[in-house]
């Protein structure tokens, strides 16, 4: 990968192709991607029984997947002005030379999409159990079916893909008819496609670094099995992810009952990817709570 991300970007600075040098930075990105990938996984790993981070080392995989999809979008930013830059102010191609450059980047894009593909069934078929203990007696299963450290790599793949299809689009338009304005728009198009994935990625995975709170029907289901409980009133209550399909909260209840917290963490217990719940308990003998 990086040698063909070297040879896409030397071949579109010297050949005149814009799509071809986009195609190498998309790459130079895929291959910061897989890098990051691989050392957040190790890192996670090794870090995973470290009593400094208190709720696991789930969330190392979404830093890496945030900032794989910052500097992928920053590079995009780059290519969009210099598309216009180039279509504007059009320049002598090399279609020959650099076509066969493309078609060798876009079998290594296709290569890797698969094998990544195939990485990301297999981390649905089997739990990555990032598991740490901190002496609470059970396991946290940070499970891999929403992973975005992969996630993040597979887009970088789909991305250096159809910059690869639309440079080959472009060269093939301008050898056979000339049309050099082409290569700058398929390269500004296929920018700012890739741009608009890699804005979703920094969304989704800054909302986890951020402690966003959980979609509303997971908090809902969670609310529904709080006040399940007679003489219920949930006062507060915060529930937010720390890791990949890894959950935390706070609550605040109160209760005209005598109740301990075990009854509640019994009524949490079918939300497998719940872990750590805080829940505090408000005796309140006069209060009229309906259940």
């Amino acid at each position: 990968t990086l040698v063909t991300m070297v040879a896409e970007i030397f071949g579109g600075w010297i050949t005149g192709s814009m799509a071809l040098l986009a195609d190498g930075i998309h790459m130079g990105g895929h291959a910061l991607a897989l890098g990051l990938a691989t050392a957040a996984y190790y890192f996670s790993r090794r870090h995973a029984k470290d009593r400094r981070l208190s709720l696991g080392s789930g969330k190392i995989a979404d830093l890496a997947a945030y900032t794989s999809a910052l500097f992928l979008g920053v590079s995009v930013v780059w290519l969009v002005f210099e598309s216009i830059n180039r279509l504007l102010n059009p320049q002598a191609l090399m279609a020959k030379e650099a076509l066969l450059v493309a078609v060798i980047g876009l079998v290594i894009n296709l290569l890797s999409a698969w094998l990544l593909a195939g990485s990301e069934e297999a981390c649905q078929g089997h739990s990555h159990n990032t598991s740490h203990s901190h002496d609470h007696g059970h396991q946290h299963n940070h499970g891999a079916s929403q992973d975005n450290n992969l996630k993040a790599a597979l887009v970088h793949v789909i991305a250096d893909a159809v910059t690869s299809v639309a440079a080959i689009l472009g060269l093939i338009a301008a050898w056979l008819w000339g049309w050099l304005w082409l290569d700058p728009v398929i390269a500004l198009v296929a920018s700012l496609v890739v741009l608009r994935w890699a804005v979703g990625l920094l969304r989704q995975t800054g909302a986890i670094l951020l402690d966003a709170e959980a979609p509303e029907k997971l908090r809902a289901d969670v609310l529904k099995h709080l006040n399940a409980v007679e003489g219920t009133q949930v006062m507060d209550l915060h529930l937010w992810s720390v890791g990949q399909g890894a959950w935390t909260l706070t609550a605040s209840l109160v209760n005209h009952l005598p109740t301990s917290p075990d009854t509640y963490k019994q009524q949490l217990k079918q939300f497998t990817g719940l872990h750590h719940p805080v829940i505090e308990i408000y005796l309140c003998d006069n209060c009229a709570v309906s259940s």
